[in-house]
């Protein structure tokens, strides 16, 4: 009589289905590597998006449309889509009305045991990080930043099951660790030619913001085969950033 082990065969249904996801991911990434906007994505970023998108119950089709970010080999995540995931599992994130354009506090309770927990963010710690600049989005939109950099520090204490590990967009500037990553240039000439990774950085946090804005861009760049946004000469770079700030400067407008 042949016995068979139950706990086995559930491990090996989990593993037949753990690897049909990863080839439905796989067919994904081979249709999308297709098209211009996420061919300058890649492979690896598409799968990174797609893989996270599903692990936190996030709709891929809205990660890939914004939600999430593939920088420096990990995935980057939106404030708004951060905020509103944290909201759908009925949590709450409640701005201190201390907050001003100097500093963001952020009060959290779970809903599920009613744990709390605060946090914040400061323009003093943005500068001490090099993160702000008298230009671009952080003096331009700098309750909003602010906003983004607390939201990120309460989810990692208080939510880490809803945010896994992401970060939130614009942040990976921060890690030092990244940093020791990036590959050192090896002349004054390359690095004369190269937007820096806070230029990079700058950008980006405008085009999380004006998707559409950015697939002009990468559409446009591909025309002059510019693959990398850092490969931009400074003259282009200067334009596209004012133009970046324009529009979301538009869309605020719209809003208030």
């Amino acid at each position: 009589m042949k016995i068979i082990n139950e706990d086995k065969k559930e491990v090996m249904v989990k593993k037949d289905s753990y690897l049909t996801e990863l080839n439905n991911t796989q067919e994904i990434c081979n249709l999308l590597i297709k098209t211009p906007h996420y061919s300058k994505m890649g492979q690896e970023g598409i799968f990174a998006i797609v893989e996270t998108a599903k692990s936190l119950g996030i709709d891929p089709r809205q990660a890939l449309g914004g939600g999430l970010y593939f920088v420096r080999g990990k995935v980057e995540m939106s404030a708004r889509m951060m905020n509103a995931l944290i909201r759908s599992k009925k949590h709450s994130v409640t701005r201190d009305k201390k907050s001003n354009d100097e500093i963001c506090i952020l009060h959290g309770r779970r809903a599920d045991n009613n744990d709390m927990w605060t946090e914040s963010f400061s323009v003093v710690e943005a500068k001490k990080a090099g993160i702000y600049k008298d230009s671009g989005p952080w003096a331009t939109y700098t309750r909003d930043m602010l906003f983004a950099r607390a939201l990120s520090r309460l989810a990692r204490q208080l939510f880490p099951d809803i945010i896994g590990n992401c970060y939130v967009e614009g942040e990976l500037s921060l890690d030092p660790s990244l940093k020791e990553e990036m590959p050192h240039q090896s002349t004054a000439v390359e690095i004369a030619d190269k937007r820096s990774e806070d230029e990079v950085d700058e950008l980006i946090a405008l085009f999380n913001e004006i998707p559409e804005y950015r697939e002009e861009i990468e559409a446009f760049l591909q025309k002059k085969d510019i693959d990398d946004f850092a490969d931009m000469p400074k003259e282009m770079y200067e334009k596209v950033l004012k133009r970046a700030i324009s529009k979301v400067e538009e869309i605020h407008e719209r809003i208030m």
